[in-house]
């Protein structure tokens, strides 16, 4: 699905602040050709104040401009998740995507994480913003469409989603005058608690509202946000790689079912990148297809003698098909999207789809062993993309895991299936975090600078990953 951009302007301000950038313009710039240096009286008619977002017509283009900042970030952690995964490996010049790439992710320096961390923090901010705003409106009777509210309880939660899946610890605050205190390592897994309220609101309110579309997609992704947080409670405060990594939770199951119940055949709550939306201090296509900084992993694709891109067309994918033995078709279409010179640089994300729905439902019968219900669904992912279907050959996990690695391509999962299947990135140095524990992205160094409330000395590791 396209999200519309809302493309107005925009404000920003240092630290813990400046996630409130995306809602308005609060100061113009000046020609100083057209007055005085000190002159004060201007009037510009493109000005945006605050108070026009309470107008009943600022509703949408609100929640459209919320959309495409959730893209933004998607987007993002779509290309660093993937270079520290397997998924992306380094290919040009920017060291700080080869220190991904071997593994380093809690280090608050790299320029690409310290670069996305206040593209997630405007998302989230205006998430709870625009929620606000609506919510009022609602109230009063003046909102105009509903449906408006449940898609902003949607791209909130989502964005909350993001923090939870993918960082150590955040700095959430609503004040944009004072900083705010970071969550508390201990204390992320309340984000996934506040992305399942978030779509716990979106459910109810479009299921009144008889909207198919909005409730599968905040269902969807309330059973992705259980599944998660169902993962990522298996790492414990040791942060070692658990025993068995399969993951069997009851809610995030009756979600995926109850999803898929309203998804047509091939459904996916897709993210389309514009010019307008596409990434932030970095965009994840164009560092593949245009610079040429990070490609598709080795264990992916056959490369060219540069080693920038695959080869062309099915040559170009090494990764065989556990059950046919063949280069996977699956890959190859997701390689054809992000990956190849002909690749465009404005690369769609998928926050979910029917596929993923029936992936957890997989893994839940698999861990219960419920061979069956497995082969059952399994089979299901394995219709909708036309391949032959699983008949017992090889184990039932080694193509549950395949089918996350080719189904959920570059949707930022990866890395937590590295940690719980064990299966360590080939790239990963001994040295590093991700060799020894489970963890994620730091609160950055720029926010660590600007807010003091946050981890110091600036340069510092997340404790628990030191």
């Amino acid at each position: 699905m396209r999200m519309t951009s809302f493309t107005g302007g925009a404000f920003r301000v240092s630290g813990a602040h400046r996630a409130a950038r995306g809602v308005m313009t609060l100061a113009a710039s000046l020609t100083l050709g057209a007055c005085g240096m000190f002159d004060t009286d201007i009037n510009n008619p493109n000005a945006v104040v605050e108070e026009n977002l309470a107008d009943p017509a600022a509703a949408t283009p609100l929640v459209n401009g919320l959309g495409a900042t959730v893209s933004r970030s998607m987007n993002q952690i779509a290309g660093t998740i993937g270079a520290v995964s397997d998924e992306l490996t380094w290919a040009g010049s920017r060291e700080a995507w080869n220190t991904l790439d071997n593994g380093d992710i809690n280090d608050p320096v790299n320029e690409y994480t310290d670069g996305q961390y206040p593209y997630l923090s405007e998302a989230r901010w205006l998430g709870d913003y625009a929620v606000t705003q609506l919510e009022a409106l609602d109230k009063d009777s003046k909102l105009r469409s509903r449906v408006d509210l449940a898609r902003a309880y949607t791209y909130a939660g989502l964005a909350y989603l993001l923090i939870a899946e993918n960082y150590e610890d955040f700095v959430v605050s609503s004040d944009r005058q004072a900083n705010g205190d970071p969550v508390g390592e201990a204390n992320m897994p309340t984000m996934f608690d506040k992305a399942i309220s978030l779509f716990d609101k979106g459910v109810t309110l479009s299921t009144t509202l008889n909207n198919a579309e909005w409730r599968r997609n905040a269902t969807g992704l309330r059973a992705r946000a259980k599944f998660s947080k169902a993962v990522r409670a298996k790492f414990g405060t040791a942060r070692a790689r658990p025993a068995n990594g399969l993951v069997n939770d009851a809610g995030a199951s009756a979600d995926a079912a109850a999803a898929l119940a309203l998804m047509p055949a091939g459904y996916r709550m897709r993210f389309t990148a514009s010019a307008q939306n596409n990434g932030g201090y970095f965009a994840t296509g164009f560092e593949i297809s245009q610079r040429l900084e990070i490609r598709a992993g080795d264990e992916y694709i056959n490369t060219n003698t540069a080693r920038t891109r695959p080869l062309d067309g099915v040559a170009g994918i090494k990764l065989v098909d556990p059950v046919t033995g063949q280069p996977d078709a699956v890959l190859g279409r997701a390689i054809d999207e992000c990956c190849r010179q002909t690749s465009s640089q404005f690369i769609p994300t998928t926050a979910i789809s029917e596929v993923e729905m029936n992936l957890i439902l997989a893994e839940a019968a698999l861990a219960s062993g419920n061979n069956a219900e497995f082969t059952t669904r399994i089979n299901a992912v394995r219709s909708s993309n036309g391949l032959a279907p699983y008949a017992g050959t090889p184990a039932a996990q080694t193509v549950l895991i395949h089918a996350r690695r080719t189904n959920l391509y570059l949707q930022g999962r990866r890395l937590m299936d590295h940690y719980r299947f064990n299966t360590p990135d080939p790239r990963w140095l001994p040295v590093q975090t991700t060799f020894r524990k489970t963890c994620f992205f730091p609160i950055s160094y720029n926010e660590r600078l600007q807010n003091p409330k946050a981890p110091q000395p600036a340069v510092n590791r997340s404790a628990a990953c030191a």
